[in-house]
């Protein structure tokens, strides 16, 4: 499920992705603390694309590294 403010993940490095990632667990951290729900629900939507993504990436280069082990 994409957020709609989330933008296009694809573009960009791994290191930016795992600090966005970072960046919004701070940010659900004061949701939590300040227990505002919304912002915790949009965050956590937010979260899973990120996390989506990174996920898509590894199982890439698992693929990736598979094939080129099978050469």
């Amino acid at each position: 499920m994409n957020h709609p403010l989330t933008p296009n993940l694809r573009d960009m490095s791994d290191a930016d992705l795992q600090k966005k990632l970072t960046e919004l667990g701070k940010r659900l951290v004061f949701g939590h603390q300040t227990g505002n729900s919304q912002m915790i629900m949009q965050l956590e939507l937010m979260m899973e694309d990120y996390r989506e993504e990174s996920l898509r990436r590894d199982r890439d280069r698992m693929k990736q590294n598979n094939e080129n082990s099978a050469e």
